[in-house]
């Protein structure tokens, strides 16, 4: 019985049973998990979770895959890489319609490739224990655990589903080979590159001539059919918007070369990575890496934005299958190889001495002895340990995975470094993150047309139109313009609260929306209507009473006393808190430059003592008349609404401002680090805070 139709059957004994199914339970369990604490934490983004999420969404309304795509509108995933597998998960998005349905399904998705790698492993090397390590070392492997922790892509969904195609042909299992071929290249219309290899190995060197050829068809017939037909037949009608045609398509991911060049050591750098942990048998088995030259060579020479090339997005997932399946051959050659050399080790002393009879005659009887002797030793040298070769590429593999995946395997999560394990904008999950759960819930209205902070938006993909505030492509401001016409509501952050190390610098940070932040608020068509410790929903048209407003003036200069003076750049003159009833109130702060200001990302920022997650960013000197542009002397007035929250408790606060420098690392957090130099948070009054009305 084979191991697909039953896949412990196998296994020798229960012990192995319960390891095979522990370890997929395991690394399942785990990456699961990692992938819903990543969305959870909000640091799963608009590309590419939350456009997936929509295109499969969007199938479920019965639209072909539509995603909002910037430049372009409304587009169809099967314009792009015409992932036809997403229908096949739109069931179960119905069962729960949240993008952890999905994350979740990717991850047990690569537990159950387990299964055709320890068979495969077991019907060439027959021991269930070395097996368990090859399906170990599937399970560990640096590239393939990335692919899945980086939100969802058609290529992670294939992977597991190419080692069964690959165990199918082994077993020559027809039926099952024809299901397997077809889930697979419904995932993405390039898995044909790979198939073809598979039809070209099979043809080659597999004894399965008829297999191969009809392999090579499908796939040749199916990715030309995808590529040249079912793209185009959905392309939206913007022709020259980059990647809808065939030749864009192309452009998009190899059409800036000039670059190649500048990044070749880094490219050669994540190229190690992928294939490095093998490389003790992958020379072995070196035909079942053809398969996956196309999609490697691909992956390292692609410009497209990430950059492509990198070990920890998706784009090496196709490629692991056939690592797998060249070390699981590799080590099936040695193995037979030292079968043969110990089988000559038992004969070597007949054999060397009816070759070496007329040196031995002139030797006495103890030379002929070392001579032999050593001619065994020197077998016995070259003769290789394939368990040895087995168990170090093992180590090899942990160490690498340890290095380089950040799980709790590596020691560096638990040191929550920016961007990395327990960090806030990794796996972390902050009490702000809590307030954004209710924020959205309780502001953010349903299948309204919304332009979303980028983490934000993947948590409200269940809508036709969905664009990010700003992508990562755009230096800041450059498409958001085009953008505000198509919306009915845009929700940002004004304290963006991710950051991660890059090229000495760092991404992300609390001002990475100012740019867009200025442009809504300049836009008379939007209001804000909701704010809350920096999340602001602006929506058009809202009414007078739906307006948080916003405004702010100049006043002639004036000698009047500073109250006090921020980092000897800053003068508070004047404040005024005035309730308005219905936990809202209208706050007004008089400012004065002391000297030139240039800093162009400085925030005044009011917070309630004693609460978290309840800031209030002082958008009208912070967009719309900011320090940089004031005259030293001139008093400027600014005045804009609060409605605290319903979840902040009913009590008497102390109102605390200070000014922040928003384009530091950590100013998300408005802590001392990102203080005006010189400066200190000051109480400027209290307010009451009256009970929340009961439930309607």
């Amino acid at each position: 019985m084979s191991i697909l139709q039953n896949p412990l059957a196998a296994a020798k004994g229960p012990k192995l049973e319960f390891n095979l199914l522990a370890l997929i339970l395991l690394f399942s369990g785990m990456l699961a998990w990692l992938s819903v604490a990543r969305y959870e934490g909000y640091n799963a983004g608009i590309l590419d979770l939350g456009v997936m999420t929509q295109a499969i969404w969007s199938g479920t309304q019965g639209s072909p895959l539509l995603l909002t795509a910037p430049d372009v509108g409304p587009r169809s995933r099967l314009n792009v890489h015409v992932e036809l597998i997403y229908y096949l998960l739109g069931p179960f998005y119905n069962l729960w319609p949240d993008p952890r349905t999905l994350l979740i399904i990717q991850a047990l998705l690569f537990g159950l490739g387990a299964f055709p790698v320890y068979a495969l492993s077991l019907r060439r090397i027959a021991s269930p224990s070395w097996a368990l390590c090859l399906t170990l070392i599937y399970l560990l492997y640096p590239t393939a655990q990335t692919s899945v922790l980086y939100d969802l892509h058609g290529d992670t969904l294939a992977m597991p589903l190419l080692l069964f195609v690959l165990d199918a042909l082994d077993r020559q299992a027809w039926p099952s080979y024809a299901v397997y071929v077809a889930l697979a290249l419904s995932c993405k219309f390039y898995v044909a590159l790979p198939l073809l290899g598979i039809g070209l190995y099979a043809l080659l060197w597999g004894k399965q001539k008829q297999v191969g050829w009809l392999t090579i068809g499908v796939a040749i017939f199916y990715g030309a059919g995808a590529f040249f037909g079912i793209r185009p037949l959905f392309a939206p009608p913007f022709p020259d918007a980059p990647s809808v045609s065939s030749g864009g398509y192309l452009k998009h991911y190899f059409g800036s070369l000039e670059g190649f060049w500048a990044t070749l050591p880094a490219r050669i750098l994540h190229g190690s990575i992928v294939f490095g942990p093998l490389l003790l048998f992958l020379w072995r088995g070196w035909r079942w890496l053809l398969p996956a030259f196309p999609i490697a060579a691909a992956a390292l020479i692609s410009t497209a934005p990430g950059p492509s090339y990198d070990y920890r997005y998706h784009h090496y997932a196709l490629v692991v299958p056939f690592l797998l399946m060249a070390t699981i051959d590799g080590v099936e050659k040695l193995k037979v190889q030292g079968e043969r050399e110990r089988a000559e080790l038992k004969v070597l002393p007949a054999t060397f001495l009816a070759q070496q009879k007329k040196l031995m005659l002139t030797l006495s009887s103890s030379r002929q002895k070392v001579l032999e002797a050593k001619v065994v030793q020197d077998l016995r040298i070259k003769t290789r340990n394939w368990r040895g070769d087995l168990g170090l590429t093992l180590v090899i593999v942990i160490l690498c995975n340890m290095a380089l995946v950040d799980t709790p395997f590596n020691p560096f999560f638990w040191m929550s470094l920016p961007g990395q394990g327990l960090d806030s904008s990794a796996y972390g999950h902050t009490s702000r993150d809590a307030m954004k759960d209710q924020f959205l819930a309780a502001n953010v209205p349903p299948v309204v047309p919304l332009a979303a902070s980028s983490f934000l938006a993947p948590h409200l993909a269940n809508r036709e139109t969905l664009y990010a505030v700003r992508y990562g492509d755009d230096p800041g401001g450059k498409r958001f313009p085009a953008v505000l016409p198509q919306v009915s509501y845009v929700l940002a952050d004004a304290l963006y609260d991710y950051r991660v190390p890059l090229n000495g610098g760092f991404a992300g940070g609390a001002n990475y929306e100012q740019r867009e932040l200025g442009q809504v608020m300049r836009d008379r068509a939007f209001s804000l209507v909701a704010a809350q410790d920096g999340l602001l929903l602006f929506k058009r048209g809202a009414t007078g009473e739906e307006t948080l407003p916003q405004q702010v003036e100049t006043l002639p200069p004036s000698k009047e006393t500073a109250i006090y003076t921020f980092g000897n750049a800053i003068e508070l003159v004047d404040y005024h808190l005035i309730p308005l009833g219905k936990r809202r109130l209208r706050a007004s702060f008089t400012w004065r430059a002391t000297r030139p200001i240039t800093q162009t990302t400085l925030a005044a920022i009011s917070l309630l003592e004693g609460l978290k997650d309840a800031r209030a960013v002082h958008l009208p000197t912070y967009e719309l008349l900011p320090p940089s542009t004031w005259q030293p002397g001139q008093l400027i007035r600014e005045t804009f609404e609060v409605a605290t929250s319903f979840s902040i408790p009913p009590g008497h606060y102390t109102w605390r401002v200070g000014w922040y420098d928003l384009g530091l690392p950590n100013s998300f957090l408005t802590d001392k680090r990102s203080l005006l130099p010189g400066s200190s948070q000051i109480a400027v009054g209290t307010i009451d805070v009256p009970a929340a009305p009961p439930p309607k």
